[in-house]
């Protein structure tokens, strides 16, 4: 991938030496409205269009076909068409695609142990 066809603007990439931070980057990828929510989905397996957009909810169909091309062109999902009548396109995650998911997964967990939930009535001792 070459700097013109970056799919981020570089400040959000760049540290302030303007040196390429990975954790940046990721965050950048991951601060994209429904990008975490479409990989989360797409950890249960391949999933059709209509169903993916079904999952997500709320995303419209334009920015859900935009967010499935970027991480197709990331190579974090696969995108097949499948060649019956009709004819059908699935997503799938890459394994490069799994790994971004686990480390999702660990920040869940990271957030279960150290965040409060505000749906959760704290309870005072007796």
């Amino acid at each position: 991938m070459t700097v013109s066809s970056f799919p981020f603007d570089l400040k959000l990439v760049l540290d302030e030496d303007s040196v390429f931070c990975p954790v940046r980057a990721t965050l950048a990828l991951l601060g994209q409205k429904w990008v975490p929510r479409i990989i989360y989905e797409l950890t249960h397996g391949k999933r059709r269009f209509n169903e993916l957009a079904g999952a997500v909810g709320g995303c419209n169909s334009r920015t859900l076909r935009d967010r499935l091309k970027l991480l197709e062109e990331l190579g974090i999902i696969d995108r097949t068409v499948v060649v019956l009548m009709p004819p059908w396109v699935e997503y799938d995650l890459t394994p490069k695609g799994h790994e971004l998911a686990e480390a999702l997964k660990r920040l869940e967990d990271w957030g279960k142990t150290h965040m409060i939930d505000p749906t959760v009535t704290p309870t005072t001792p007796a």
